[in-house]
């Protein structure tokens, strides 16, 4: 009984979360239509979470992998995630990095936008871990902004040098949502706008109305395997530690088909074994701890096998001079608890026998 309750807790729960992202797609639409002016191009809003309706995006930077920024609890404050923050000493995140910022309407103040923005992300899931209000705490905008922003791609007359926050106190939000089991970092920093920003707008310095900078952090490993390693890269190598391992040999999800990106390295390992006639290599598969151990020994044993069979089929290596050996997830050079380790964990190395 208590697992069928959970199980519908969670049915429930997952329904709202869908509910509420299906209305903020829907406010992002509606927003666009009531923009200020063209978001800077190749620009959009981030899955997560919408803009503010009928604010403009006039700074945008996605980056494949990259450092994000956040400011924790000041632990002269007690570590009170309401009062002060810790600039100094930010937390940092990895990954998949997308950054906006916004300029809202004419009207309406930093506190109402910055409000919605954590209705919003509280609804979706989000579990704070800072949450300052800046007009009672020393710290202020700009900090946040020169560490975070200042890379973006902007709308003119908007530039990196010129920030679109006022001097005066902004409001902070950091915390994490989980998606697809993986925490995702976010931060919303809303503030009064700057004077040059009221100017571009032709709105008053008495008009309320905010700026909002989001930065979004996704856990995506590196690409690995981008670079090759070269025939003198694999001989140094070797005669440094007996063996080198080589990411540049691709395969598909439990599959032991070579693909075509692999023979760039391919081509350098054949090199090698033709410049030095007498070198016997073992060439051993490893993959990372998904799936039974029994299943991997095989998969990367038939890998090891289809890296022999290129190197003698297509370079002509003498067949004797090469073993195929295949050891699964028994030899890791990373943990296995996320797929940034894994990714290192599933390669071919050269083994000199």
């Amino acid at each position: 009984m208590l697992r069928t309750t959970c199980w519908h807790g969670a049915v429930r729960s997952a329904a709202r979360a869908l509910a509420l992202l299906g209305m903020l797609s829907a406010l992002s639409t509606e927003a666009r239509a009531q923009a200020l002016g063209p978001d800077v191009p190749g620009g959009q809003d981030h899955p997560i979470v919408s803009r503010f309706a009928g604010s403009q995006l006039i700074g945008y930077q996605a980056l494949e992998f990259e450092t994000g920024r956040f400011y924790l609890p000041r632990r002269e404050a007690g570590y009170d995630p309401t009062k002060e923050l810790e600039t100094a000493n930010p937390a940092t995140r990895e990954g998949r990095v997308t950054r906006l910022l916004y300029v809202v309407p004419a009207g309406k103040t930093p506190l109402e936008v910055h409000r919605n923005f954590e209705q919003a992300l509280k609804g979706a899931g989000l579990q704070v871990v800072t949450a300052v209000d800046g007009r009672n705490a020393w710290w202020r905008a700009g900090e946040h902004w020169r560490d975070n922003f200042d890379k973006l791609s902007f709308v003119p007359p908007f530039a990196a040098d010129i920030s679109p926050f006022d001097r005066g106190d902004a409001l902070y939000l950091y915390g994490t949502l989980t998606r697809g089991g993986v925490d995702v970092a976010v931060s919303v920093l809303t503030g009064p706008l700057s004077s040059f920003s009221k100017s571009a707008y032709k709105t008053s310095e008495s008009t309320a109305q905010a700026a909002v900078a989001v930065q979004i952090v996704e856990p995506e490993p590196m690409a690995t395997g981008q670079v090759t390693v070269s025939a003198d890269g694999i001989s140094k190598g070797l005669e440094a530690d007996g063996r080198i391992a080589l990411y540049g040999i691709y395969f598909d999800t439990g599959k032991a088909e070579l693909k075509p990106e692999s023979n760039a390295q391919l081509d350098e390992m054949a090199a090698l074994l033709r410049t030095r006639p007498q070198l016997r290599v073992h060439i051993v598969g490893h993959t990372d701890n998904v799936g039974s151990l029994d299943a991997n020994l095989v998969l990367s044993q038939r890998r090891a096998e289809a890296v022999v069979a290129a190197l003698v089929t297509t370079h002509a290596i003498d067949a004797r001079r090469l073993s195929a050996r295949g050891v699964a997830s028994l030899s890791p050079v990373a943990g296995n608890h996320n797929e940034a380790g894994r990714a290192l964990n599933r390669r071919v190395e050269l083994v000199e026998q």
